[in-house]
């Protein structure tokens, strides 16, 4: 899935990822963050609590790959939330 497409697939999602947000294009150490970015030679997914930053999760070569999993950590932190607030 390329970036359009996760794009995409999130605004009909209407996905609860509680305090989470997510950012594409640059790296934030911004709390709550989940995020993807293209550093020139990799995708980088990556994620940021309450304090300390950012960290990353994985990188990939290819885009299409970087978005799928980005959007199963999208998706696996939509069911945390619903299970918090259930």
């Amino acid at each position: 899935m390329l970036m359009a497409e996760f794009i995409e697939k999130i605004q009909e999602s209407n996905l609860n990822l509680g305090e989470f947000q997510i950012e594409l294009d640059k790296i934030s150490d911004e709390p709550y963050i989940i995020g993807c970015f293209f550093n020139g030679k990799v995708w980088t997914v990556y994620k940021t609590r309450e304090r300390l930053g950012h960290y990353i999760i994985n990188e990939y070569k290819n885009e299409s790959d970087a978005f799928h999993y980005l959007y199963d950590l999208v998706l696996e932190q939509h069911r945390r939330t619903i299970r918090m607030e259930a």
